[in-house]
């Protein structure tokens, strides 16, 4: 229960009950009898006074800055309907709104400003400030003391934290520049709340313990999350939507947990940004340009369980758009029962990443399975990759494809001979120059109800099997052996059917300057 505001319950201020003075300024004197009458009725009321009790109640029109500034730590201040202009809290406080007040920004001057830990904020509607780069500079040139000690690079924000343990429930952003924009904050709360029509949704840098869920994060121009230097994330049970560029970007962090999400019409749905030790579990990404994009050293994070489904942006390249992609040195990461189907390419692994495994995926109706380029020693068994135009495709790499199970592919054309469900000719991937092979193919798809192998198994299944030396020796086509010619080739007798075909490469970054404060 909420602590008791320290002001008397039966009188104002002005009439508090003292020893000198009464209402109407009279001076009187409590005889010895009455002290004690009302020594005796604290102490049997006194649990009455000290329990919880509101601060106040702020009807429309009145001053929400002055009860916070009257407000002992702990209160409770409950706001009416109405149009408030901006506030500043300085002391650990919750703030209720019945009828969905109206908290408005201006420029430079946040809706609300956090200076305290244990603070709440819930049922209010905030209107922010957009991005205006003029004014801001003419605001802070009629305004110089305003500009003193001032960050001048921080944004328009709806709702500004610089205290830790922050609660903002069942509230709606709209238009900001940035709906919450929070520095070095820990144990951040963002529940059941509408971040609408800004420019960044959230940004946080540094802090831990960040807790988002049940949000709708929608129609933001550059990111819907911008979560930076943070540890100890989760995000769960969200809408992100329609932001343009990213809607949850996790840049030089470690140990979120992603689950659960709709993350869908965005460039790229998620980025893991040399972020590390994440789980990313269950979502729904669809219609992105990239669904979910795993680069830039980005290492030790799981992949699982996620649908990856119709990510294809034709106003920026005619039907391309990739389900997951790992780029650019990530290494030692999990993707494990994946669905992708609808994208361009389902899965994909490219330069210079090492270590990874894709296991039990299902990578079916895209335009490639899965498309390895120049890398090397990552682990691909267990997958279904059906009916693609080209199920698995392999440029300038040398990966393993199997351990004691290898992948199935709908174009395999070998026979199971023994019956053990593996063919007994091998599956040559498709690629320039490839030299690899699948040779323990799978004739069916491994069962939905099939036990799934655990985190540590599969980095063991690494370890023994991604061993190809950094550098190799050709194998030469032809040889002499004992004065005898011999003629021979590293690739199967068998090869699948596959179209002459020249992938696209696409190299772009969403982390370009202008996409910035």
């Amino acid at each position: 229960m909420p602590q008791m505001s320290m002001i008397w319950p039966w009188s104002s201020q002005a009439c508090a009950i003292s020893d000198t003075e009464i209402c109407h300024g009279h001076r009187a004197r409590i005889s010895p009898l009455a002290l004690l009458s009302i020594l005796l009725a604290l102490l049997l009321f006194s649990p009455l006074l000290f329990s919880p009790a509101s601060a106040g109640h702020i009807n429309s029109g009145q001053d929400i800055q002055a009860a916070i500034d009257s407000a002992q730590a702990g209160d409770i201040i409950s706001v009416g309907a109405g149009s408030y202009s901006s506030i500043i809290i300085d002391r650990p406080l919750s703030l209720i709104g019945e009828g969905r007040p109206v908290l408005n920004a201006a420029l430079q001057k946040p809706a609300v400003t956090v200076k305290s830990n244990g603070v709440t904020l819930e049922g209010f509607e905030i209107r922010g400030v957009e991005k205006d780069t003029a004014s801001k500079f003419e605001y802070y040139m009629k305004n110089r003391e305003a500009a003193r000690g001032q960050r001048l690079d921080v944004p328009n924000a709806a709702v500004m934290v610089e205290g830790s343990d922050f609660l903002l429930l069942n509230s709606s952003i709209y238009r900001a520049q940035a709906g919450v924009y929070a520095l070095d904050a820990d144990g951040i709360t963002i529940k059941d709340c509408i971040l609408n029509g800004c420019d960044t949704g959230l940004f946080l840098h540094g802090g831990r313990g960040l807790d988002v869920s049940g949000c709708s994060i929608i129609n933001c121009r550059k990111f819907g999350l911008d979560i930076e230097w943070s540890g100890d994330t989760a995000v769960k049970n969200c809408s992100i939507i329609n932001n343009s560029n990213v809607g949850i970007l996790f840049r030089e962090g470690e140990g979120a947990d992603v689950d659960d999400n709709l993350i869908s019409g965005c460039t790229f749905g998620l980025s893991l940004w040399n972020a590390s030790h994440n789980q990313v579990r269950r979502n729904r990404v669809d219609h992105n340009y990239y669904g979910i994009l795993v680069t830039n050293w980005s290492c030790y994070n799981n992949i699982t369980d996620n649908l990856l489904i119709d990510n294809s942006r034709g106003e920026i390249t005619a039907g391309f758009g990739i389900g997951l992609s790992l780029q650019e040195n990530s290494s030692h990461n999990l993707v494990v029962g994946n669905v992708a189907r609808g994208n361009y390419n389902g899965l994909e692994i490219s330069k210079g990443c090492q270590y990874n495994a894709a296991y039990a995926n299902n990578a079916s109706g895209n335009k490639h399975g899965i498309r390895m380029n120049e890398n090397r020693n990552n682990l691909i068994f267990g997958n279904s990759f059906l009916n693609n135009n080209i199920n698995a495709y392999e440029n300038l790499s040398r990966n393993v494809w199997n351990t004691t199970i290898g992948n199935c592919y709908s174009d395999y054309q070998g026979e199971d001979e023994n019956g053990d469900g593996i063919g007994e000719q091998p599956y040559s991937i498709p690629g320039p120059q490839s030299k690899s092979a699948d040779h323990m193919p799978l004739l069916r798809p491994l069962g939905k109800d099939e036990e799934r192998m655990g985190t540590a198994e599969l980095q063991e299944l690494v370890r023994g099997y991604a061993t190809l030396p950094d550098e190799e020796e050709a194998e030469p086509a032809a040889r002499l052996e004992k004065g005898i010619m011999v003629i021979s080739s590293p690739r199967p007798r068998l090869s699948p059917r596959w179209g002459d075909f020249e992938p696209l490469d696409v190299s772009r970054s969403p982390f370009q300057e202008e996409n910035y404060f």
